[in-house]
């Protein structure tokens, strides 16, 4: 009997974030959910960047490769910036690279949840490589701001046959 080895279920998350459906939060929990928020957009402030970008670059050690996982729209932007302020923070060193787009927006996860609609599917994702360039053999970490059912990450995965997810929040554990 042989094990099958999945790269995108040891995807590594600074902080778990729980639902304010679940049960009422406390300080902290509201603020990772602020973070993550946050987080999703471009011009995140910069003090809740680096919060996020120490916490996630604890997880990983260098020399490695951060490549930003695309908004459902197919832009990286948040989460490049994300990924810059991570590498800037990575023992041994870590370098980006944005080589992830979609083929057309998917539909927002965030939105779907919110209206409790069913998960985004992988195929649903339309996460493809860029044309380019190979990039060097190295550990790679594909960068995300939560992890809410993994079809983001394994549809990252699939673009690019290789890495493990790196998320600042884990919304995919089952909550107490």
């Amino acid at each position: 009997m042989s094990a099958t080895f999945s790269p995108y279920s040891s995807t590594r998350a600074a902080r778990r974030y729980v639902s304010p459906r679940t049960r009422p939060l406390n300080e902290y929990e509201r603020e990772t959910r602020a973070l993550s928020y946050m987080l999703k957009e471009a011009d995140c402030p910069e003090a809740a960047l680096q919060i996020a970008a120490a916490e996630m670059a604890a997880l990983v050690w260098g020399p490695c490769h951060l490549i930003p996982a695309p908004d459902h729209t197919g832009d990286t932007t948040a989460n490049r910036r994300l990924a810059k302020a991570i590498a800037a923070h990575v023992k041994g060193g870590a370098e980006v690279h944005d080589i992830l787009t979609r083929t057309a927006p998917a539909p927002s996860s965030c939105d779907r949840h919110r209206n409790r609609g069913p998960a985004v599917s992988v195929e649903e994702h339309n996460i493809t490589r860029r044309d380019g360039k190979p990039i060097p053999c190295r550990r790679t970490f594909i960068v995300d701001n939560v992890l809410v059912g993994g079809n983001t990450i394994r549809a990252c995965f699939n673009a690019l046959g290789f890495g493990t997810g790196l998320v600042f929040g884990d919304a995919s554990f089952h909550h107490e």
